[in-house]
C-alpha cells in the first residue's frame, strides 16, 4: 500500500520517468499510473509487490538521468515521498 499526498503531481512525475525510461512504459507500471486517480487530496493505493519493486527500480534509474536533474521541485518531492515509503517496506 502506498500513500500519495498529491496524486496529480505524482502521476505527472512518474509519467515523465516512464517516457524517459521507455522499457518501463509497458506493463505493470503503466497500469499502475493509469490507476492513480486525478484528484487533489491524499490517496491510498493498494499495490502488488511486483509493482512496488518495478517502481523502486524505475525511480532509481530515473534519478541518474539528466531529465531528473531538470525536473520541477514538486515532482521530485512527490517521487522522493514514494521512494521513502518503498525503502521502508524493503527494510521491514
Amino acid at each position: 500500500m502506498l500513500f500519495i499526498k498529491d496524486p496529480l503531481c505524482f502521476k505527472a512525475a512518474i509519467s515523465v520517468s516512464l517516457e524517459v525510461l521507455s522499457h518501463y512504459d509497458k506493463g505493470l507500471l503503466r497500469e499502475f499510473v493509469e490507476s492513480i486517480p486525478s484528484s487533489v487530496g491524499r490517496v491510498r493505493l493498494e499495490t502488488l509487490p511486483e509493482v512496488e519493486e518495478s517502481l523502486k527500480s524505475c525511480l532509481n534509474e530515473f534519478k541518474k538521468t539528466k531529465t531528473y536533474y531538470w525536473l520541477r521541485e514538486d515532482f521530485k518531492n512527490a517521487l522522493y515521498d514514494i521512494e521513502i515509503q518503498l525503502n521502508k517496506k524493503m527494510v521491514s
